[in-house]
């Protein structure tokens, strides 16, 4: 395959294998990684400082928690 002209977005690698470039990955596909990671954080923080609203309290009194 070394004698056929390949497109420039081929990148072919000595073990035969060969890697296509596509199209480069969209803003919102990215700005959703940076969100899930933001979001994990920001729960993890909510989750380790415990809920303190005035429901969960008035449920822990009642049930005994």
């Amino acid at each position: 395959m070394s004698d056929e002209k390949q497109p420039p977005d081929l990148t072919e690698y000595p073990s035969g294998l060969t890697e296509h470039h596509g199209p480069p990955i969209p803003l919102f596909l990215k700005l959703t990684y940076v969100g899930f990671v933001l979001f994990a954080i920001i729960y993890l923080i909510l989750y380790f400082s415990g809920d303190g609203s005035p429901l969960v309290e008035q449920f822990n009194k009642l049930s005994g928690h």
